[in-house]
């Protein structure tokens, strides 16, 4: 058997310890350390930008890599202004037309907001929360007590052709009771300020509104009427082309919500009908249409990826406002299809 040794291997208090000889330390040059901390600085400005930027934590960043569309019907023709006008000033700058989808400011920023924040093009955000493309009426808005037309895409051009729209500051007085007067009043100033000579490209981006209100997308007594949606068609692009034959224009479809009917009964815009119609006769009828009469047309409808199985995660409860997740898809489909076609090359 072995014998235990471990006691004679462990007993070493008797043995001498040499002393350790220390080293004297070698000190950094200053410029070493100064480098140092530069770089540690660098390094930490870097990160947090990386992290301000892919983190989301700035609402007004539009990640445009991510692909959010299924099947689409974008019909995109729009070219930057130097490549088709004379007398090109350097710069792109977009008007945008439109009610709640693309002007509602609630949740922090609106689609317009997210657009202008997100492209080197110069963006003029018009919408009127509210409004329609259509009028109430096939009367001219002075002759009964509809207020709202004047802010319907057809009268409020009519307006802006004129250069007067003191009867939209009339009327805006009159709605003060149910509009957010000081978001009009800054937008009625905007469009004042103005001068469509120089305006390349105009975006025309109204929501279901119309649908809802049960407004007809076509007439077939009057098919010119501002009362349906032909009538605008044919008078937008007759208008602003007869006046500013410079402009490009597009009009951008309703997406996809959960609609209500007067009656109470709700169900997915698709398929439910008000006065005999669903949002996708709608669109169906914008597309042939603009085609017809020289518009681009921009797909929000399958372009953007809010359905009927997850609307609930990217609209309001007010819906067909998109709350900040859907503001985001949809304002980084219309970078994608328009303005990176459109927006000037150089930076600014």
């Amino acid at each position: 058997m072995e014998e235990n040794n471990f006691e004679e291997n462990t007993n070493i208090e008797n043995e001498p310890v040499e002393a350790e000889k220390v080293k004297p330390e070698k000190k950094k040059p200053p410029y070493v350390l100064i480098g140092i901390a530069a770089g540690i600085v660098i390094l930490f400005v870097l990160s947090f930008i990386l992290i301000k930027r892919w983190e989301g934590s700035s609402e007004f960043y539009i990640d445009t890599s991510i692909d959010v569309s299924t099947e689409t019907d974008d019909r995109v023709s729009l070219l930057p202004p130097e490549l088709y006008k004379g007398s090109d000033d350097g710069e792109t700058t977009v008007v945008i037309f439109g009610n709640d989808t693309f002007g509602d400011p609630s949740g922090g920023a609106s689609v317009c907001k997210l657009i202008a924040a997100n492209t080197k093009a110069t963006v003029y955000d018009c919408t009127f929360p509210g409004s329609t493309m259509m009028s109430s009426t096939q009367k001219y808005p002075a002759e009964v007590n509809h207020p709202e037309d004047w802010y319907c895409l057809y009268w409020l051009w009519e307006a802006v052709q004129n250069g007067d729209l003191s009867m939209q500051h009339t009327a805006m007085e009159k709605m003060s009771d149910r509009i957010d007067t000081e978001l009009y009043k800054e937008h009625l100033e905007t469009l004042e300020s103005i001068d469509f000579n120089d305006v390349d490209v105009i975006l025309f981006a109204y929501d279901g509104h119309d649908y809802m209100a049960g407004y007809p997308y076509y007439l077939p007594g009057d098919l010119y009427t501002p009362h349906c949606m032909n009538g605008v068609l044919y008078g937008i692009a007759e208008k602003v082309s007869a006046h500013y034959p410079g402009i490009q224009m597009a009009f951008i479809c309703p997406g996809y919500f959960y609609a209500k009917d007067r009656t109470g009964k709700t169900g997915g815009a698709n398929v439910l009908k008000i006065n005999g119609a669903t949002l996708s006769d709608h669109i169906l009828f914008m597309k042939q249409k603009t085609a017809e009469y020289g518009f681009s047309y921009v797909d929000d409808y399958f372009g953007v990826a809010i359905n009927e199985d997850n609307w609930s995660d990217y609209l309001e409860e007010n819906n067909p406002v998109p709350n900040m997740e859907g503001k985001k898809m949809i304002a980084a489909h219309v970078l994608n299809k328009v303005f990176k076609r459109i927006e000037p090359s150089k930076k600014k």
